[in-house]
């Protein structure tokens, strides 16, 4: 099963930006923690950034280097 989409989020970040991405699946704003892993004992990967850039945030929920794709929607289909 797929999770949030099919594809990865492409996000555009700024330098010293900081973003809590999903890690236990539950949030209604993947990849965005929305607070849904309460109770789970999983907490969110919170990750400043060191410069701008454009991330590829997993959208499968599957992805090994997560919050950030790996590739393994690809699989998935």
């Amino acid at each position: 099963m797929i999770g949030w989409q099919d594809h990865p989020f492409g996000i555009s970040v700024k330098k010293g930006e900081t973003a809590a991405f999903c890690m236990c699946n539950n949030s209604k704003n993947g990849p965005y923690c929305d607070g849904s892993h309460k109770g789970t004992g999983i907490t969110p990967k919170v990750i400043t950034f060191d410069k701008d850039d454009t991330i590829r945030a997993c959208g499968c929920q599957h992805s090994k280097n997560r919050p950030y794709c790996d590739g393994t929607h690809k699989s998935l289909k």
